[in-house]
């Protein structure tokens, strides 16, 4: 199968629309149709819904379409390493991440790995939490950080520890809790809480719930949301709680939103720097020989 193909359905899905995907990839219309086609005749089935306005996957296209992401990943990842080592004769280095705060402690080593090891080029990519071990599994990143819920179940990645802490309460200063300087458990879950949406954040989302039920209560969720500046609108406009780690760095003063610590809770996290044991790539190695001098000192 040609690699314009998967580009093409991938693309068709996200525009819903043929005229779009063809602007988009400067060719007409017609070829996008064919491809589609060809793809739909290789398969013996049918991919894309043409009577839906605008035009969706079939089910064995959603199908197709999960895979088709992650293959144009590789594809992407093994073009850039081969295009870098003929201009540069460098190594690439591919880390993922799902959110700044958890990469805030790994930053400061960074220069100095860049600084002794000039010949390695690392190519930071935020991508969506729930992704994280699939994305990492399949060879698009050699290194993957996240929270330590992401890598557990599977013996394949190993993991080294970045940070520990705890959940705070994001609390909007209309809310009765806001002058608290701590909240207990008993007044915590009193009141209804947002979160992220599990399709958004994986395993972390059902690890919130268990670590409620051990605080021995059953949370309140009232809201579930995509992204975390969702989640600050619902705590600013409908007084709901939200769980942010405790090094988060809001975008608000702390006279609109405070940060509270939680009393005695289960409520904690690890960050984790994740990689696949088999994992070839020599600059991974020099990698994690670097960090963890600089991690022991």
């Amino acid at each position: 199968m040609h690699i314009d193909k998967l580009k093409y359905f991938i693309d068709l899905v996200n525009c819903k629309n043929f005229t779009e995907t063809a602007k988009l990839n400067f060719v007409s219309q017609t070829t996008i149709s064919q491809q589609i086609a060809s793809l739909e005749s290789t398969y013996n089935m049918k991919l894309i819904d043409r009577d839906k306005k605008p035009i969706e996957p079939t089910p064995a296209g959603w199908l197709f379409y999960n895979e088709a992401i992650i293959l144009w990943k590789q594809y992407k990842h093994l073009s850039e390493k081969m295009i870098d080592f003929q201009a540069n004769h460098s190594q690439l280095l591919s880390v993922a991440y799902a959110t700044l705060t958890d990469i805030q402690s790994l930053l400061p080593f960074i220069p100095s790995f860049k600084q002794a090891h000039p010949t390695i080029k690392l190519d930071f990519q935020k991508i969506s939490l729930k992704d994280i071990s699939t994305y990492l599994h399949k060879g698009i990143y050699d290194i993957a950080i996240a929270v330590d819920s992401e890598f557990k179940a599977t013996e394949e990645i190993d993991t080294f520890t970045l940070y520990q802490g705890k959940y705070s309460a994001a609390v909007s200063k209309h809310h009765p809790l806001f002058n608290h300087q701590t909240i207990t458990k008993e007044a915590l879950y009193q009141y209804p809480l947002v979160m992220l949406d599990s399709n958004e954040i994986g395993n972390s989302y059902q690890l919130m719930i268990e670590h409620a039920l051990k605080d021995g209560y059953q949370p309140k969720i009232k809201q579930a949301v995509t992204d975390v500046e969702s989640e600050l609108v619902q705590i600013v406009t409908e007084n709901l709680i939200g769980f942010f780690p405790d090094n988060y760095q809001l975008n608000y003063s702390e006279e609109e939103i405070r940060l509270i610590p939680l009393e005695d809770s289960y409520h904690t996290f690890t960050i984790e720097m994740g990689y696949v044991k088999h994992n070839s790539n020599p600059a991974l190695q020099t990698f994690l020989h670097h960090i963890h001098d600089w991690f022991s000192q």
